[in-house]
């Protein structure tokens, strides 16, 4: 990188195999960086490192997708591998994406909600462990129980005051937010700073320069890109000519491999989107009295439950099973072009309140709080 600087092994490691871990655990690449040969174009390429990550996940003890990365040049290369992933049952996310608001969830309002009812102003974990028990399954109530259990390492068993339960509650989840909880599909400029235990970085575009950049600079966001990796590392080079890889001979330290042809990328094909809360009419529910239907179909909704998206004039409803809308989209949601919609789930419930609105809003009003349906949902679309 540097005139006279050659890298080198770090200190820590100097004592290891050439390959790390995997030298041994690995009876192909043994931890060299393969470069991998994925087809003719990015669908094939999603196909081929997923299945390479499958490949690994079946060799290494306590593997664990949260701690592994798939890097591309831009995010539409990113798109058709976690169609993939959504279809194998791979937990996967794009850093693209926010996590809904941990404290706004209705689960969590559900259990501030029972802390404050409560007579006694102080609580234990085991109090706390015992309500979640009774509570239904789903992501979010199995996130809740996590906090419990960190709660319990950080207060033991000793009363703990509600206010102060609270306080802590609120900074957890801030730091869950912006935790990684399964393969995360990113850009190498979002990389920047981050590692992971295993890597791939996908083909294409990595010969495109944006306005005022000089001609390495994709060479360097490449290297940016190569350098996440702890464990593993493997380069995708679909049948075009990669503008960095041509230049790499042959190494005892890389491993060129085909990967064998498969069908399976019609499992690329759909898209999945999560919704952003501005893509969201947020006071759809809070402009409607409680004994509105809608208002009543959203407090039966779960997490799962499934989604119709309906066009309504300019924008787009939703509605459940039943046929009754449950939410509407704000106008600037815009539907993938060319695509048609398959099917969608609800992914999240949030709580809002009066004051969370424009006071010029607020006589269109009919609630002082209220859940807005399908803060974010998958909508699966085929081009």
């Amino acid at each position: 990188m540097k005139v006279g600087h050659d890298i080198i092994v770090n200190r820590a490691r100097q004592d290891q195999a050439d390959g790390g871990t995997l030298e041994k655990l690995d009876p192909i690449g043994h931890g060299r960086v393969q470069i991998l040969s994925a087809g003719p174009d990015k669908l094939s390429q999603a196909v081929a490192a997923v299945e390479e990550l499958e490949r690994l996940a079946k060799l290494v003890p306590d593997w664990d997708w949260a701690k592994t990365a798939v890097i591309a040049r831009e995010w539409s290369f990113l798109q058709p591998v976690r169609s993939y992933c959504e279809a194998k049952g791979i937990p996967v996310q794009m850093a693209a994406e926010d996590p809904p608001p941990f404290w706004r969830l209705r689960e969590t309002q559900t259990l501030v909600d029972w802390l404050r009812e409560r007579v006694e102003v102080t609580v234990s974990h085991s109090e706390i462990d015992a309500w979640l028990q009774t509570q239904p399954q789903g992501p979010w109530w199995t996130l809740l129980r996590q906090a419990a259990d960190d709660f319990k390492d950080d207060f033991g068993q000793r009363e703990t005051h509600t206010k102060d339960v609270f306080e802590w509650l609120a900074e957890w989840g801030r730091d869950v937010r912006s935790s990684q909880t399964g393969l995360l599909l990113l850009t190498a400029h979002r990389a920047k700073g981050l590692e992971f235990d295993d890597v791939i970085v996908l083909d294409g575009n990595w010969g495109r320069t944006s306005k005022g950049e000089d001609r390495h600079a994709d060479r360097r966001l490449y290297y940016v890109a190569m350098t996440r990796a702890r464990r593993s590392l493997a380069l995708m080079q679909t049948n075009s000519s990669h503008p960095i890889l041509r230049g790499i001979g042959r190494t005892s330290s890389t491993l060129y491999r085909r990967i064998a042809d498969t069908t399976a990328i019609d499992d690329c094909r759909k898209i999945y989107k999560q919704l952003d809360l501005s893509e969201v009419d947020l006071s759809f529910a809070g402009r409607r009295r409680i004994n509105n239907p809608s208002v009543s179909a959203i407090s039966k909704l779960s997490v799962g439950d499934p989604i119709r998206l309906e066009a309504a004039g300019d924008q787009f409803v939703l509605a459940n099973s039943q046929g009754v809308t449950v939410g509407r989209l704000a106008r600037k949601f815009k539907a993938p072009k060319g695509a048609i919609f398959v099917g969608g789930q609800v992914f999240a419930i949030v709580t809002r309140h009066r004051d969370d609105s424009s006071e010029e809003f607020h006589s269109q009003l009919r609630q002082e709080r209220w859940k807005p349906s399908c803060r974010n949902w998958f909508s699966r679309c085929e081009r």
